[in-house]
């Protein structure tokens, strides 16, 4: 009997070429063993090379333009036969893709620890070679994804076909499926509101002057004038290939390069394991003196300020045990993320007429169990309950559901506690909102009757991590379960929308348009009638209502600009009123 042909399991809709597809029958050495003598630096500038690659539109999604750019002309017949492989698979299935951030960085990763070696391989053995490493990183890539299929076997069937797709893609997706000039706009507004929350906090101030003394730095604007052009070049670059960011001679020269080495990862360096987080960290690399590489444009963007905090956080470690902030992380999440960011927003996108309180307030008023922010505009009530968390890096790369139902029931739904009580979290909060409306017990607006109002429950997220498909059906999933609960108490739960998971970057990328031109709450009628699941629809076979439940768990960040697009109402966040004059201020006033 003939041998089945493995080929790999999916990348989104399509599928990663694995070394048993492209060379069949053929035995894979480990990568390393393939690159000995390829030159060290040589293998560094390709994974930039493929690293560079646009996240969406590149022209080398074409495996033509791909194989063209990777082999020369004495390897044409390997490419032709490479690309004949490829196509006997996708006119019976999905597409092939050959390149992907993992296995990018995976080779940049275990190159860059290597001694410099003298190069032994002619050019066409290194293009043969690097084309089989990258092939074998391929298939552990896929191999270890096997893990998600197994660990949804139990699911009923509405659960188990969305959560395959996201654990599939969870520990990756932040990396493969967003917009860098949408995140880079967003961490620009939301690393001003950050340094500006640092600035006016008397708790803040010495974790503040710590840092920007590090970077030699005068102030917070000071610092950004530094980093932003840094970062430009990730956004505005012509060219699909890798960046090298030269550091212009002058006097200022040698203080230029001190900031940008804060930034980069030494040879000496210990790597995480998992996520790349040493990257995350560092995202250049030095290829000779004042001329330095970008490893990764999405981890130079997210430097703004999604690395701030792990900045902060060393230096924080640092300070005197007078000024130093105890458990930092749950004092920025609260003080920060959700008293100071999470308010404005909300704010910015209810500027007209409504009854809105924040969770402050409502703490101030006495309300027991109150939701991290209240707004009634009309027939329409918004309940949100606001998390800033990060999973633990290991447990994200885990590809196994049981881990993330675990991990996320703990900060979003409820968390058993040794005495045998639970405490209620995102979910149960906002069920317990629901209640309070539903019985006229919200001591803070009773201005409404209850069978009039249509009530949309939100969760804010705080990393575009959660914007993986399938996550807002796992969180809804334990949201209708607890609905029922009220349902069988006799409570009119036929207007409770949804839950919706709602990026807090999202709100702040379109804020404009959401204050202006398109209420939030249409956006969001619009985006249940989409992932709505008609029960009585029929299918062909599995493989269609397959593909009909994974249309449904498009997350709500990927909606919203398709929809705003769509209706012509896109605009841009305020970074002309908001951050151009913060880095223009005068700093000798």
């Amino acid at each position: 009997m003939k041998k089945k042909i493995k080929i790999g399991n999916t990348v989104g809709m399509g599928l990663l070429l694995e070394f048993e597809i492209a060379f069949p029958g053929e035995k894979p050495l480990r990568a390393e063993e393939y690159l000995k003598g390829a030159g060290r630096d040589f293998i560094l500038q390709v994974a930039s090379f493929f690293l560079g690659f646009k996240s969406n539109g590149s022209k080398f999604n074409d495996n033509i333009e791909l194989l063209g750019a990777i082999f020369g002309s004495e390897n044409n017949g390997i490419a032709n036969e490479v690309y004949d492989k490829i196509k006997a698979v996708e006119r019976t299935g999905p597409k092939i893709s050959i390149i992907h951030p993992y296995s990018s960085l995976k080779l940049f990763e275990y190159f860059f620890r290597q001694e410099v070696e003298v190069k032994t391989q002619t050019n066409a053995e290194i293009e043969r070679n690097l084309f089989k490493a990258y092939l074998v990183i391929n298939s552990e890539w896929t191999k270890a994804q096997e893990v998600a299929s197994s660990s949804v076997q139990e699911l009923d069937i509405e659960l188990q076909v969305p959560m395959k797709f996201f654990c599939m893609q969870y520990p990756f997706a932040d990396k493969t499926n967003y917009s860098i000039e949408k995140i880079w706009a967003t961490q620009a507004i939301k690393a001003v509101y950050l340094f500006q929350f640092l600035e006016e906090n008397e708790k803040t101030k010495p974790l503040l002057n710590a840092f920007v003394e590090y970077f030699d730095c005068s102030t917070w604007r000071d610092y950004l004038k530094h980093l932003l052009p840094l970062t430009m070049s990730s956004i505005q670059k012509e060219n699909e290939a890798h960046t090298d960011f030269i550091v212009p001679r002058g006097e200022r020269f040698e203080k230029d390069c001190a900031f940008i080495e804060k930034l980069i990862v030494q040879e000496n360096e210990t790597f995480e394991e998992n996520d790349f987080l040493t990257i995350r960290a560092k995202p250049f690399y030095k290829v000779e003196e004042g001329v330095y590489r970008i490893i990764f444009d999405l981890f130079v963007v997210e430097k703004i300020f999604k690395g701030v905090y792990f900045l902060l956080r060393n230096v924080n470690d640092t300070l005197p045990k007078a000024d130093k902030i105890k458990e930092l992380r749950s004092f920025y999440g609260y003080e920060f993320s959700e008293k100071q960011l999470f308010y404005k927003v909300i704010e910015s996108i209810f500027p007209d007429k409504s009854i809105q309180f924040s969770g402050k307030e409502l703490d101030d008023m006495k309300v027991v169990g109150a939701p991290d922010y209240y707004v009634r505009k009309g027939k329409n009530v918004f309940l949100f309950e606001s998390k800033d968390f990060l999973i633990r890096a290991d447990r994200k790369a885990s590809f196994n559901f049981e881990v993330y139902e675990e991990d996320f029931q703990k900060v979003l739904y409820y968390e058993e506690m040794p005495n045998g009580t639970e405490k209620h979290k995102g979910v149960m909060q906002l069920i317990s909102s629901v209640r309070k409306l539903l019985k006229t017990e919200f001591s803070a607006d009773k201005d409404y009757y209850y069978k009039d109002i249509f009530i949309h429950p939100i969760l804010i997220t705080h990393d575009h991590q959660y914007d993986t498909p399938g996550f807002n059906n796992l969180i809804d999933y334990w949201f209708q379960d607890e609905l029922e609960v009220l349902k069988e108490e006799g409570l009119f739960i036929h207007r409770v929308k949804p839950l919706t998971v709602v990026n807090i970057d999202s709100l702040i990328f379109h804020q404009v348009g959401l204050a202006k031109d398109i209420s939030l709450s249409e956006v969001l009628s619009a985006y249940y009638e989409h992932i709505k699941i008609d029960p009585k629809k029929r299918f062909y076979d599995f493989e269609e209502k397959k593909a009909y439940l994974m249309s449904k768990t498009i997350p709500f960040s990927h909606f919203i600009d398709q929809y705003f697009t769509k209706k012509g109402a896109y605009q841009f966040p305020p970074l002309l009123s908001m951050v151009a004059p913060v880095l223009f201020k005068n700093e000798s006033k």
